[in-house]
């Protein structure tokens, strides 16, 4: 049953206490497609690591007791605002009630009252429910992720692979990549170069030093030293390329194949427009766990 835009009432998140916070964002995401429960500390972490904004999030009440949520992050990067919903949530018993629809129409406000000029979420692809309610919200469908993964050592094809002569790779921040041409900056949020603060950017230029293809990763390392996971965010070549396979394998083999062992790798939320890749990374025996959309709002001009 529907209920009344008079019955649900919309605040913002910074009114809740911490307690209320974690509350919204497990019960809200209970009976999901993957287990979403998260500690406080975890919960606090990710408003850091993402921008998140608790005075512009959004919480729906139905009576005293919040019921729903919006987590928003803003970010101004290269002079362009941005947004990202970092995640809508609506308590089971209360779900297919309209809810969800009231958020997103105060998200839609939120954005323009902000001026941001484009915002981003991910839904997983199954929930047709949600994608019909963020595109009533403005959103539309810009790409198509998948998620893989594997703790097994990759061998063929990422491993006894020479790089040819007239290439060369260099090391850098994931801000390096921002300059380079075919960068993809329609990509989830979690993995654009401004939200990886740790990560590193691998470039292969060619013989007149022009940047041919890039990946953007996180190696993690434990207390010895030794690699304890591997989360490759990017990994693009110049479009204008015939050896767009070639590039890819490179950039694998630098990632994945020079320290082979049997610890986490993943592939988080790559783009789907890139089917040689996904194939590679299949060969090499890791298995995907998720598709999402990619869905973006953009302010209009005028």
């Amino acid at each position: 049953m529907q209920l009344q835009s008079h019955e649900i009432k919309l605040e913002r998140l910074h009114h809740c206490t911490f307690e209320q916070a974690l509350t919204l964002k497990n019960r809200g995401f209970e009976g999901y497609y993957t287990n979403m429960t998260v500690t406080l500390e975890q919960l606090l972490a990710s408003f850091s690591d993402f921008s998140i904004r608790p005075e512009l999030s959004v919480v729906a009440y139905i009576g005293d007791q919040p019921v729903g949520f919006v987590f928003l992050a803003f970010k101004t990067v290269n002079g362009v605002k941005m947004a990202w919903n970092g995640g809508t949530g609506v308590f089971p018993e209360y779900r297919g009630q309209g809810i969800a629809r009231a958020m997103m129409g105060e998200v839609r406000r939120i954005l323009v009252n902000e001026t941001a000029d484009r915002s981003f979420l991910e839904v997983v692809t199954k929930n047709t429910y949600a994608v019909s309610a963020y595109e009533k919200g403005g959103f539309r469908i810009v790409d198509r992720l998948i998620g893989l993964s594997s703790s097994e050592p990759s061998g063929y094809p990422f491993s006894g692979f020479l790089i040819p002569v007239e290439m060369e790779r260099t090391y850098g921040k994931c801000s390096d990549a921002a300059s380079i041409p075919f960068y993809r900056d329609l990509a989830a949020w979690e993995c654009q170069w401004h939200n990886i603060p740790e990560g590193e950017c691998l470039k292969l230029t060619d013989s007149s030093n022009q940047v041919i293809a890039y990946a953007l990763f996180q190696c993690k390392r434990s207390a010895d030293g030794a690699i304890s996971s591997i989360n490759l965010y990017q990994c693009e070549a110049d479009p204008k390329r015939e050896d767009k396979p070639l590039l890819f394998r490179i950039l694998l083999q630098q990632l994945f194949g020079q320290f082979d062992g049997a610890y986490p790798k993943q592939a988080v939320n790559l783009s789907m427009s890139n089917p040689e890749l996904i194939e590679m990374l299949e060969e090499a025996g890791f298995t995907s766990q998720y598709e999402q959309y990619l869905m973006m709002w953009e302010r209009e001009l005028g």
